[in-house]
């Protein structure tokens, strides 16, 4: 976990197109698809992950790419709405790209899974956002995680509040599946122990939240921590109207890795994001001694658009880029689905500059578990 500072960079948008190319493959081309709500609530989380993994193709392509061919991404947008997120896969997968990276939004991947879109489609989705246990289980051969479980976000997020005496709980949380899972898995964390969960708030997503309401709520039932299961835009704007609203409430806040830091300062500003508590997943941001972290910085300055500073959702697609591309190098000069499916099973340990992943099963199963292992 990690703790908001008040010099924190601002988080930089990069502007992202959303033209889509149905067309077959040029000549010396690799495609890859992002699928993600670019327009819509979380559409700066969206931008911001299609911003690393251009960062990400851009150094690869000034470096010839992979095996001499360039690589190239195709951009949908999904708006934010489960239909119109699974048309757009649809679309995808008719298409030449050989994987979608980054998907965002628990509504649009609930619904893919539903409809057991990526194994009818044999179409690799690479780097799921959120990181909800619903959507990690039962394991799908076709899903690839590179950020550790929410389950593990919310052990530790727990554990903070055991080892700092904090006994009232309360949850203010995102009334779609993610935020609910997140819900169901603070109440387990905390049932037999000490703590009491004394006030349980819901935020709709999608249309405008009654936040002085929620401040309201939290304020009658006098909690010693909030815990925000909250998209970042959302928790910037809850943050700000709980500091202005809530009359000093004492209460600790803390959040899981989607309402980022940088995030937290834009929106609610720096002073009142100070203290805020945020479990963390991908390696520090600041700390160039880590590998992955220092050539991210360095590929930012050559190929980053002009006035963007680097956010965590930058870094993290960024890394999953850097996985796939990977993978892609291991399927050969001429990948199909098929054999990029077989070159991310045997990604067994990859380092990718300190921040490790695993995909590779255990034997006799399809279980792809990541460890996270060096982040931060």
């Amino acid at each position: 976990m990690t703790r908001v500072r008040s010099a924190l960079l601002r988080a930089g948008m990069l502007g992202a197109s959303l033209a889509f190319a149905q067309a077959a493959p040029a000549a010396g081309e690799i495609a890859l698809a992002h699928v993600a709500p670019l327009s819509g609530p979380v559409t700066r989380e969206a931008s911001e992950y299609n911003a690393g993994i251009r960062l990400a193709l851009k150094a690869a392509n000034a470096a010839v790419g992979i095996h001499g061919k360039q690589l190239v991404l195709r951009n949908l947008d999904d708006e934010y709405k489960a239909d119109t997120a699974l048309a757009r896969f649809r679309e995808a997968a008719a298409s030449d790209a050989l994987a979608a990276l980054m998907t965002v939004g628990s509504p649009a991947m609930t619904r893919l899974l539903a409809e057991q879109f990526p194994e009818t489609q044999k179409f690799p989705v690479i780097g799921v956002i959120p990181g909800a246990a619903p959507l990690r289980t039962p394991v799908n051969p076709y899903v690839y995680h590179v950020r550790a479980g929410d389950l593990e976000q919310y052990r530790k997020l727990a554990e903070h509040a055991t080892t700092t005496g904090q006994q009232r709980v309360a949850v203010v949380y995102a009334n779609i599946p993610f935020g609910i899972a997140g819900l169901n898995t603070l109440e387990s964390l905390f049932r037999g122990k000490s703590q009491q969960i004394v006030a349980r708030v819901a935020l709709p997503m999608g249309g405008k939240a009654d936040l002085p309401g929620a401040v309201k709520t939290l304020t009658a039932a006098k909690p010693d921590i909030v815990y925000m299961v909250i998209p970042a835009q959302l928790a910037g704007e809850f943050l700000k109207a709980y500091r202005n609203g809530s009359g000093g409430l004492p209460a600790q806040l803390a959040t899981v890795s989607y309402g980022n830091a940088e995030t937290l300062c834009q929106v609610a500003g720096e002073e009142a994001a100070r203290g805020v508590v945020i479990a963390q997943v991908m390696p520090n941001l600041g700390n160039s001694a880590i590998p992955v972290v220092r050539r991210f910085h360095e590929d930012m300055t050559k190929f980053g658009e002009p006035g963007t500073r680097p956010s965590i959702f930058h870094l993290e697609a960024y890394v999953t880029t850097r996985v796939v591309l990977e993978a892609i190098r291991r399927a050969g000069p001429a990948p199909t689905r098929p054999k990029l499916v077989q070159a991310l099973d045997g990604l067994e340990s990859y380092d990718v500059g300190g921040y490790t992943v695993d995909f590779s099963p255990p034997p006799g199963t399809r279980d792809r578990a990541l460890w996270g292992g060096g982040a931060g």
